[in-house]
Order: structure tokens, then C-alpha cells, then sequence
């Protein structure tokens, strides 16, 4: 009888980005802990897209790209699940990925969202308990980020979501705060904010406003090798961050996961400051349903805090 080594897989997660990131991949560290004192030690395979590899980073023992035609374009994801994409086909390439692992491996356990019905939007399919929230992107992003912005001053990071795909909902285009570039020019007005402080964009082409003078440091321009991912580079960034300035979105999500500060603008207060906020991060956050808050409470926000940290002297060594 062939001897296999054990595997725990994991994926498909086709869904929005923070639901990945925040509600399924730190499943794999609390995983890769708790099986820490086994003789054999599992083997981890993840299977998602590549642009997010790293969220799973140096926890994961092999990473298998999701190709799926039509994603982001034909299909959306919404929660877990992309918008009209056939649970049938979604559920073929689970089965697939466990009939192609289950060949090499032993497979201990195969997780991966449910979508049929309304599980798709059950933020509570995998249990918080069960979870640790550390990421482990893998070091070529490291080597990336630090060839790119320097270690002389502390990180800001400006998070201009703003989607305009024409399959997105009303509901989502809504969102789009109008007055980034506003907000661009005071603060590259203010030489307080400019001498102490390196601000970086933060976002996904096509989903973001840069700026329009060229003016910060923009993730976006590192060219990603194969060894790294907007994802990652995003990751490490936090990691060296002391606030992030966004409105409500994912990366003010993950900003809380880090512990970094954030100031954050939208119509889900409770869900953005608490229930997402596992470790009671310092938030601000201002009520905007209709995210058409003018410019001022939003800069003068952003000055306090950061003259704060800097006469406190609260903001994390670079």
C-alpha cells in the first residue's frame, strides 16, 4: 500500500476581497498552530486566485492559481460568492481540486465557503474562534516594498476606492467619494504632513483614484513578479503603517487587523468599528450614508491624528 502524506486543503474563495482575507484565510494559521505538535505535519494547499496568494503567504505548502473566465468582468464577486457564476460549475472546481490533491495526498479535511442559497452572505460560516489574524506575505513583497518607499518616515495610507465597472450595482457605485483629489492637494499643501510622513495609495487598478499630480508613493506601480502580489505588497505596507485614511472598504478592514489606526468614512458604523474590529483598534470613523461628506472634516481628522502621534510619540518605529 502507497504511503501518502496528509493534506488539509482549502479554496475555492471566489468572493469580495475582505471576505476572503478576513473571514477564510485566517483559518490556515490557527490550522497550521494547532496541528504544530502533530509528528507529521500536514501539508496546506490553498486554492485561490494568485493576486491573493498572499494572504496565505509563507503559511501555505503549495499555491494553486483559480482561473475563472469572466471573473471581475462577467461575474462580481458579492460576499462569498460571484454574482451569477453557476454553483454547479463552483462546486465542479472544488471537486476537482480535491480529486487532483486526493491522488498525491492524504486529505484530512476540504474547506471552502458555501454559496448556494443564502450561505453566500453568512459572515459567520467560519467560526472567529478558530482564526488567527496574522499574515505571512511571502518575501519578495518585502524586498519590493523596501526598494520603493523609504524607512525615513512613518506610513499613512490613503485608500481611494472608487468603482465604476459597468456590471457593478448601484449600491456599490454609491460608495465612490467624490473628493479625493481635493483632499490630495491639502495635504501635499501641508509640509507638517509632507515632512513627516510617507503617503501611499493604496488600491486595485481600474477600482481606485490616483493622484493626479504624481505626487505620493502608489502601490499599483510596482511591477509584481511571481513571487509576490498587490496583495502582498498591500500586506507589508500595513505592516509598516501608522493610519490608514480610507472610506469604508477593505483596506480599513484589514488596517484594524494590524493594528493600525483609521480614520473611515461611510453608513456601517457598528459593523466597521466593532464587529469587524477584533482587536479594538483606535478607529474614527464618521457617518456618511450618502458618502458625500465635504473635504474639511475629513483633513482636519486626518491633521489631528497625525499631530498627535507625532507630539505623543505613539507612531511604531520604521
Amino acid at each position: 500500500m502507497e504511503f501518502k502524506d496528509d493534506a488539509i486543503l482549502m479554496g475555492p474563495c471566489v468572493g469580495e476581497f475582505y471576505w476572503e482575507a478576513g473571514r477564510f484565510a485566517p483559518l490556515l494559521p490557527f490550522m497550521r498552530r494547532s496541528n504544530s505538535k502533530i509528528q507529521k505535519y500536514p501539508k496546506f494547499i490553498i486554492l485561490t486566485r494568485d493576486e491573493r496568494f498572499d494572504l496565505y503567504g509563507r503559511y501555505a505548502d503549495i499555491l494553486v492559481p483559480l482561473k475563472i473566465d469572466g471573473d471581475y468582468t462577467q461575474y462580481v464577486p458579492n460576499c462569498y460568492r460571484l454574482n451569477d457564476f453557476p454553483n454547479s460549475e463552483y462546486e465542479r472546481i472544488a471537486s476537482d481540486f480535491k480529486r487532483k490533491y486526493e491522488e498525491r495526498f492524504n486529505i484530512l479535511d476540504h474547506l471552502y465557503p458555501k454559496v448556494d442559497g443564502k450561505h453566500f452572505l453568512n459572515k459567520n460560516q467560519f467560526q472567529v474562534n478558530r482564526m488567527i489574524f496574522s499574515y505571512a506575505p511571502r518575501q519578495e513583497n518585502y524586498d519590493l516594498i523596501d526598494s520603493y518607499i523609504p524607512k525615513d518616515k512613518p506610513i499613512v495610507i490613503l485608500s481611494p476606492r472608487y468603482r465604476n465597472n459597468v456590471v457593478d450595482p448601484p449600491s456599490v457605485k454609491r460608495r465612490n467619494w467624490p473628493h479625493w483629489q481635493e483632499l490630495y492637494s491639502n495635504i501635499r499643501s501641508n509640509n507638517f504632513l509632507m515632512d513627516n510622513f510617507n503617503f501611499v495609495i493604496c488600491g486595485k487598478p481600474g477600482e481606485y483614484i490616483p493622484d493626479a499630480e504624481d505626487k505620493f508613493f502608489d502601490i499599483t506601480k510596482i511591477k509584481v513578479t511571481r513571487d509576490s502580489s498587490l496583495s502582498g505588497l498591500l500586506l507589508v505596507v500595513l505592516q509598516r503603517a501608522c493610519l490608514t485614511c480610507s472610506s469604508q472598504s477593505a483596506i480599513p478592514n484589514l488596517s484594524l487587523l494590524f493594528k493600525v489606526e483609521v480614520l473611515e468614512w461611510g453608513h456601517q458604523k457598528n459593523l466597521h468599528t466593532l464587529v469587524y474590529n477584533h482587536k479594538r483598534t483606535k478607529i474614527t470613523f464618521l457617518d456618511d450614508p450618502k458618502y458625500t461628506i465635504p473635504i474639511k472634516p475629513i483633513y482636519r481628522n486626518l491633521l489631528s491624528i497625525l499631530q498627535r502621534k507625532i507630539k505623543t510619540g505613539e507612531i511604531k518605529n520604521v
